[in-house]
Order: C-alpha cells, then sequence, then structure tokens
C-alpha cells in the first residue's frame, strides 16, 4: 500500500562532514529537504578532503557524541535513522548502541569505508564493531567493494547475475542477524551498459537498473542512502524507495555540481528528475531489456480517454468522437467476447482510433487491435513479446515507484498513474495520489512515455489533472452514469485538447 500524505517527517543522519559540501550529512540534509522531510544530525567525524583525495579525519570524541545524541533525543524523536561514515571502532560502537535502542523506525546504514578519490580511510574498525553496527541496521546499502571487502568475498565486477557466494554471504553475515531485513548492493563500481543495485532478501535476489554515465559524482553513497532512508520513513517498501534512491542518484551524477570546471563532480541532490534516470525493475529472470525491445509509440496523445464496460458503450463513444478508449468487458467470454472485441477493434480502425483492451490480450491480439492495457499482475501472464511483434501498443497500470520502474523495463507505449482520487467503482489497495504527486510522477516520465492519469476522475476534476501535466486522463463514470452521456464526451474532449493545446503553444 502507498502511504497517505502527513506532515514532514524528522529524520536523524549520524555521519561526517565533508568540507566541500559534496557528502556526509550535507548531502543527507539537502536530500531530505528536496523530498519534503526535516533533517537533524549529528556528526560522526570531521574530515579534511577534496578532489585530490582525504588527507585527515578526526572522529568525533564519544562523550560528546553521547551527549549529542542525548541532547536531540531529549527534545525530538526521528521517524528513521541514516548512518554514514563512522570514523574509529568507537564510533562505531556507540553508534550501533544507539541504533540498536532505537525502535521506532528504520535505520540505514551506508557501510562507508573510503573516498572514491582515495587518501587514508574513512573507516577503521574491527570486526566486531562492525558486527554490532550490521546488527543494528534494518537496511544496509554497500558497494561492491565495501561488500566485498566486509564480507571477504572475490571481487565481481561484471553486469551480469549475482554470483551465488555473494548471496550465500549476505544472507549468511547479514540477512537475519539482529534487525538486518534487507541488503542494497549498488552497482556503481560494476561495468557495463547498465549500472544494476540489488536488493537481497531472505527470500531472493531483485534486480534495478539504470543506464551507466560516463562520469561519476562525489556523494552518490550518501544521496543514495539518505534517499532510501527518507522513503522507507513514509511508509513505502524496500523495492519502492530502492526505486527511488536509484532515480535521484543517477540524476544527481547526470546534472552534478562543480565549483569549477576542472573540479570534481558532487552529486546534485536536488536534480530534476525525468525519463533520463528512470530506473528500470526487470522480470527476475532478466536483466535490463534492450531498446529494441520497446512497444510501438500512440499515434497521437490519449487527451480524453473514456473507459466502457461493454462493446454497445464503445460504439456509442466513438460515434461521439473519442479517439482514445478502452474496452473492459467484465461479463463475457469465449465466441461472446471474441466476436464484441473484434466488432469495437474494426470500427476503431475505421475511425482511426486508439483502443486498448483491458485484459483479454489474447483476444485483442486476434482481433488486431490497436492495443492492451494490463495492470502488474497480467504482465505475469501475457505474451508480451507477441504483442510487440504484433505491432500493438501497451499501457500498464502503475501505484508505486516499484510498478513504474517494472512497466519501464518493458517500454510501454504509455504509463497510467493512480488512482489519483479516491475510486467508487473499484476497491484499491493504494492511497490517491493527489495532484502534487501526480505532478511528480508524470513529469518524471517525460519525455520518453505519455501517461495518463485514473482514479477517481470527474469532468469537474478534469483540468486540474490536465494541468498537472497528464497527457491523458481516464473516466468511467462520468461517461456511463451521465444524464447525457454524448454532452459529457464533447465536454471531456474539449477539456483535453485545450490542455493539449495550451501545452503546445508554450512549448
Amino acid at each position: 500500500m502507498s502511504p497517505s500524505p502527513t506532515s514532514a517527517p524528522l529524520l536523524l543522519t549520524l555521519a561526517g562532514h565533508d568540507p566541500t559540501g559534496g557528502a556526509g550529512l550535507t548531502t543527507d540534509l539537502a536530500a531530505w529537504q528536496t523530498m519534503g522531510c526535516k533533517g537533524a544530525s549529528v556528526c560522526t567525524a570531521l574530515t579534511v578532503q577534496n578532489a585530490q583525495g582525504v588527507r585527515q579525519v578526526v572522529p568525533t570524541a564519544v562523550p560528546v557524541l553521547r551527549a549529542a545524541l542525548a541532547a536531540f533525543t531529549a527534545e525530538a524523536q526521528p521517524v528513521a535513522v541514516k548512518v554514514g561514515m563512522l570514523g574509529d571502532a568507537d564510533v562505531a560502537v556507540e553508534v550501533a548502541s544507539f541504533c540498536a535502542a532505537f525502535t521506532d523506525g528504520p535505520v540505514v546504514w551506508d557501510p562507508v569505508l573510503a573516498a572514491s578519490a582515495g587518501g587514508v580511510p574513512l573507516l577503521q574498525a574491527g570486526a566486531g564493531a562492525l558486527a554490532a553496527m550490521a546488527r543494528a541496521a534494518t537496511v544496509i546499502t554497500p558497494n561492491r567493494v565495501e561488500a566485498a571487502q566486509l564480507l571477504g568475498l572475490p571481487a565481481w565486477s561484471d553486469g551480469g547475475a549475482m554470483p551465488q557466494d555473494w548471496l550465500a554471504a549476505m544472507r549468511a553475515h547479514w540477512l537475519g542477524q539482529g534487525r538486518t531485513q534487507a541488503v542494497v548492493l549498488k552497482g556503481g563500481h560494476a561495468q557495463g551498459a547498465h549500472s544494476v543495485d540489488w536488493l537481497v532478501t531472505r527470500d531472493g535476489a531483485q534486480a534495478f537498473a539504470v543506464p551507466r554515465l560516463a562520469h561519476g559524482a562525489h556523494g552518490t553513497g550518501c544521496l543514495y542512502g539518505a534517499v532510501l532512508a527518507a522513503m522507507l520513513a513514509q511508509g513505502w517498501s524496500v523495492a519502492d524507495a530502492v526505486v527511488e534512491a536509484q532515480w535521484r542518484t543517477h540524476a544527481g551524477i547526470a546534472q552534478a555540481w562543480r565549483a569549477e570546471p576542472e573540479a570534481r563532480p558532487l552529486v546534485n541532490p536536488a536534480a530534476t528528475l525525468n525519463s533520463g534516470s528512470f530506473p528500470q525493475r526487470p522480470a527476475p529472470e532478466s536483466l535490463p531489456q534492450a531498446e529494441a525491445s520497446v512497444f510501438a509509440p500512440l499515434t497521437a496523445p490519449p487527451g480524453f480517454y473514456p473507459i466502457l464496460p461493454d462493446a454497445d458503450w464503445a460504439l456509442r463513444v466513438l460515434d461521439w468522437g473519442a479517439r482514445t478508449l478502452q474496452l473492459r468487458i467484465k461479463d463475457l467470454q469465449g465466441a461472446a467476447l471474441r466476436a464484441d472485441i473484434a466488432r469495437v477493434a474494426e470500427a476503431a480502425r475505421q475511425a482511426g482510433a486508439q483502443l486498448f483492451v483491458n485484459d483479454h490480450w489474447r483476444e485483442a491480439l486476434d482481433a488486431g487491435a490497436y492495443g492492451v492495457h494490463l495492470g502488474q499482475e497480467d504482465l505475469q501472464v501475457a505474451d508480451l513479446a507477441a504483442l510487440r511483434a504484433a505491432g500493438m501498443r501497451l499501457g500498464v497500470s502503475t501505484h508505486t515507484p516499484g510498478e513504474m520502474a517494472r512497466a519501464h523495463a518493458l517500454g510501454p507505449s504509455y504509463i497510467a498513474l493512480g488512482p489519483v482520487y479516491p475510486t467508487t467503482l473499484k476497491v484499491m489497495p493504494y492511497r490517491p495520489l493527489g495532484l502534487p504527486r501526480l505532478a511528480d510522477w508524470a513529469a518524471r516520465c517525460r519525455p520518453r512515455y505519455p501517461t495518463v492519469a485514473i482514479g477517481g476522475i470527474s469532468l469537474e476534476r478534469a483540468p486540474g489533472v490536465m494541468a498537472a501535466g497528464a497527457d491523458g486522463y481516464a473516466v468511467v463514470s462520468a461517461v456511463t452514469q451521465a444524464a447525457d452521456p454524448q454532452a459529457a464526451v464533447r465536454r471531456g474532449l474539449a477539456i483535453a485538447q485545450q490542455a493539449l493545446d495550451c501545452r503546445a503553444a508554450a512549448a
């Protein structure tokens, strides 16, 4: 279930200070501000570092660290804790003790061992202190170099499936020990066209991938862990949190900031999110899909998108001028179902309309329909390769960042976002997005994917939905339960066209 909107959650970062402002608690706090969260910080170490590397690390004295934590918790309680660099064993033990006693939310540990620019280590601690910190963490987010060093594993730098010895080591040493529920193994230090992160739990491993960029940036691990903690604090699943962290980190690298043209790029926590940084969540048995496997694009923006319960309704709405529609038949099967889908598909072809058939992909394929619309469950059973080979379009329902990443792995023709408002015709296990989140997610899909807003949208709400950036809006009862359905269709078409015309004029 997606989280409900709440007041800004308070998060605590326990991390080092970077004088360049590119990593550590500075980046954590900047990320949380961008995400609408409030951040507090306790410094674990001062560092002397810049683009040439780390020259000195001064861990915070344990009495000072303990007093700072006591002063903070005397007045406020965070809903999540993020742990970064620890400096030395004494600090690691103290932080582990604090985190073990913190039971009000997740603890995300980014086991920072060294800076990518080189220099003196950022953490010098024995196995006991590190094991204590691991047991106190809910989620651990090492990169491959850190995981190999901490677990005594051989190097693994290719972009293929996770080696079994790596999976076994993470399960044996981290998962199920103490509070640890998941390990997120970051792929920035690997090779290949995609940077692949792995979410590892006791149940298995799932890949998440983004295109690998030609350059890196300082502070990426800090940003990744901070975003993950913020998402968990807001009630999202670990998979959704991984997608958000990957999205924001990739965009932060692509839009990295430099103090001088030749200076080390610093990750940008406030980067604009768009489809260039869209993570893929491929099926468990596959890795990222090639560009050639995408579905055909839409002929025109979806605009007004009525969803109709039977062939008679669909034919009437076509006659009234709708040029994007969905046929959602629930009460027919066999020959009757095939006949109705074929009848509407032919009428849509004659009208030059974009007809999407909901769920019944076999019948739609046989009828040569323009496209199909599938929910997340249907993606597991539909013959997507056959649909793609036939030139059919694909629309996919999404409700969370993880579902959006699953859709992106398939290269659909459009992505549906919802529910925007509470629905009355269908019980949904997701809380409404609202217009601000709709605007955010629609912007993330651009320029690659058109978006269709769905869920609880009336004609009165439609202008606001289109103003939020959706390329179309789906309606059900606004047509089928209208006193004058034909007039409702005309009004719905006008609302969509006016918004699309204004958008085109402003481009």
